[in-house]
């Protein structure tokens, strides 16, 4: 794929994210005492389908620096690893997504019903401003 190519997919990944986080913030409310089992799920699901965007852009800015994350039980975790490596994030960025690579590893192999709002709450809290810096992070590479 040309540069031209990975930008506009990268821009229609972000597309994606927005219209996540939109519906996202349809359900998670900073006033909200309680969530049900049903919002939790749906609010997991946002968050997981926020960093699965995240690592599809993430694997597209390695192609576009022709590098590679490695390959094998780890590579969701290598790929942040890479990309601070190719300068892509930087170390306190991959700190911050990391805690959502880790809250996917729970959604993927975990029950809907053992959610906990406490759990959710600093993900939801933090998602627009994780989704800003990494835009920025993103928007730098096509500067170059």
């Amino acid at each position: 794929m040309t540069k031209d190519q990975i930008k506009e997919s990268c821009e229609a990944e972000f597309e994606n994210i927005d219209a996540t986080l939109a519906e996202l913030a349809l359900i998670a409310k900073p006033d909200k005492p309680a969530y049900s089992t049903g919002e939790l799920a749906a609010l997991a699901t946002f968050i997981h389908n926020f960093y699965s965007g995240i690592e599809n852009i993430l694997k597209r800015m390695l192609a576009l620096k022709k590098k590679k994350a490695k390959e094998g039980a780890a590579w969701h975790k290598d790929l942040l690893n890479a990309s601070v490596e190719a300068g892509i994030i930087s170390p306190d960025l991959r700190v911050i997504l990391a805690k959502y690579l880790s809250f996917r590893h729970f959604f993927i192999h975990g029950y809907g019903f053992a959610l906990k709002w406490e759990a959710l709450q600093p993900l939801v809290t933090n998602i627009d401003s994780t989704l800003q810096d990494f835009k920025t992070s993103i928007n730098k590479q096509f500067e170059k």
